[in-house]
């Protein structure tokens, strides 16, 4: 048996074991939009339910190194809210290309090529090809540990209240009493739903600007987010590093 007091841990091997161990979780597409109007698209592993009245969700968001929030939680604090889109398979690529560090005033949703459509009740844009998800509003924001710089935290707890659910086309049904019957989570998700395991098998994309070697080229491709569909413009290509990619 390994006995493996934390304070003795790296924090990568920290993150290893928490993220290994309490699993399967799966992957918070979250979408925020800034007081200036910025949209932003990033994925989160710290995501969890913890209540149905009120439906509750928590999410995990880590700071960046040098004790900035990162955009995602920035937006939340400002705006107080989020969407969160669920991943299926089809999706992955993308979602992992959205976790690339990118500078403020590169929205993800057009560098990644993702297609945006309007939520119902909250500011912050769905991913449209998610076959379910939630639109939240933030009730409390609980800082956690303490970075690297100092007098920052390393993390942030969100804790958000979910006000609207989106689900496809085909997958509610009702029983003769009316009554919601059980959604198999991998058919909302678009079939088999992307977990934060399989996220080893994905290089996660470094912004030129947040690596020396890192090469930007531009390419022709469809406008996702804010703005027409279809649209054509140049975005942004990310080289790959050979980390394994952190989604908080």
């Amino acid at each position: 048996m390994h006995e493996l007091p934390v304070q003795t841990l790296r924090a990568r091997d920290r993150y290893r074991l928490m993220t290994d161990l309490i699993a399967p979780r799966p992957i918070a597409w979250v979408s925020t939009v800034s007081s200036e109007g910025a949209s932003n698209l990033a994925p989160f592993s710290y995501y969890q339910a913890v209540s149905s009245d009120p439906p509750t969700i928590v999410l995990g968001v880590a700071w960046a190194p040098d004790g900035r929030p990162k955009h995602t939680l920035a937006n939340i604090l400002d705006t107080r809210e989020l969407t969160i889109s669920h991943v299926s398979e089809p999706l992955v690529e993308p979602m992992n290309a959205s976790s690339a560090d990118y500078p403020e005033g590169i929205s993800e949703w057009d560098a990644c090529g993702v297609e945006s459509s309007p939520a119902q009740v909250v500011g912050p844009a769905r991913v449209a090809g998610a076959h379910a998800g939630f639109e939240c509003r933030l009730v409390h924001a609980i800082p956690l540990g303490v970075g690297h710089s100092g007098g920052r935290p390393s993390s942030t707890l969100v804790i958000a209240e979910v006000v609207h659910v989106w689900v496809a086309e085909g997958l509610l049904q009702r029983d003769e009493r009316g009554h919601l019957q059980a959604i198999d989570p991998e058919r909302a998700r678009g079939g088999r739903a992307a977990r934060r395991r399989e996220l080893h098998d994905h290089r996660r994309p470094v912004h030129a600007s947040a690596a020396a070697a890192a090469q930007v080229t531009s390419l022709p491709q469809s406008r996702a987010g804010q703005g027409g569909r279809g649209e054509t413009r140049t975005g942004i290509r990310c080289t790959l590093s050979a980390r394994t990619p952190r989604t908080t």
